[in-house]
């Protein structure tokens, strides 16, 4: 970190979690790399199994990922501690050949790993556990040891019954004390935590359908099709605005009282009050608005100042 700037990760970055001891960057192709608080690489990154990470969450200090291979029609999830060194997993060509169940090869130094046999769709925790939803399979809610607590069916909804993909789920989110499924046609469900049963059921009004959606308190960003994002407080619309192209992350700043938002080339902060973007060459991935440097797709960090300011 010579120039100030934190050093290249020498792959291509898809996001970025924090964790208790700093951060870890996951790679598109499935890299894994830890980093110090101060942006510092701990180890080499590595691959600890042949394909893409879909989706992950950091509980208990550990990682809980899904990996897939849509070639392969492969899925896995497993859990990797985070506070043990990362190892480097086997070549894709040893999956090809190792296709039952018995035999089948999991993510290297992994505490535990389970074969999936549907997409996983969505994965998210709180502190002392994990639930995520399987295609056509169900909602799934575990203990952080991988520990069945309730399983349901698939959320579905009347009204979106006769729209096509409007049932499939987009996000899981962990509330306080309720799990809050939302899905493409913008059906939300919530669920009680240690049970399993149904608490609310709804459809949010709006046009067009949902791609993710980002969670802070009752705040909520929702990003839909044709770059379009939503402000909801609640259940109600406060903004919309439209950007140059889809987002990647976004978090809140109770600080600024409004979104972060890492969009197609371009940093962007909106709140009800002000609208103001930097434009970029490169894809940004994620960006420390504190610091004031973010990571792109070309795995450099750049310092950017973002005028968010009133």
């Amino acid at each position: 970190m010579a120039s100030g700037l934190p050093d290249d990760l020498g792959f291509t970055p898809q996001k970025v979690l924090s964790w208790a001891n700093g951060y870890l960057v996951i790679g598109v192709d499935g890299e894994l790399q830890k980093l110090s608080t101060e942006y510092e690489a701990i180890d080499s990154f590595v691959k600890p199994f042949p394909m893409s990470i879909g989706n992950a969450t950091i509980i208990d200090e550990k990682l809980i990922a899904t990996w897939l291979d849509s070639e392969l029609l492969l899925a896995r999830m497993a859990a990797i501690d985070l506070n043990s060194k990362l190892v480097q997993g086997v070549d894709r060509s040893e999956l090809r050949v190792r296709r039952t169940i018995d035999k089948a090869l999991h993510p290297a130094s992994s505490s535990w790993s389970h074969v999936l046999d549907a997409e996983p769709l969505a994965l998210d925790s709180n502190t002392t556990m994990f639930a995520f939803v399987l295609w056509k399979k169900g909602i799934y809610n575990m203990t952080h040891d991988a520990h069945e607590i309730w399983r349901r069916k698939e959320p579905q909804w009347k009204q979106l019954s006769k729209l096509p993909r409007a049932q499939e789920t987009v996000k899981v989110i962990f509330k306080e004390d309720m799990l809050e499924i939302w899905s493409r046609g913008m059906g939300v469900n919530q669920y009680d935590l240690e049970t399993g049963e149904i608490l609310s059921t709804e459809v949010v009004d709006s046009e067009g359908f949902l791609l993710d959606v980002f969670n802070s308190g009752e705040r909520y960003l929702l990003q839909m099709n044709d770059n379009e994002v939503v402000m909801l407080e609640g259940r109600n619309i406060v903004l919309r605005a439209r950007l140059s192209g889809p987002i990647s992350n976004a978090f809140w700043s109770e600080k600024k009282q409004g979104w972060f938002l890492i969009g197609w080339r371009e940093i962007v902060f909106l709140s009800i009050n002000r609208f103001s973007k930097i434009t970029l060459d490169e894809l940004p991935i994620y960006y420390d608005n504190i610091r004031k440097i973010a990571l792109f797709n070309d795995s450099k960090w750049r310092n950017i100042e973002l005028d968010e300011e009133e």
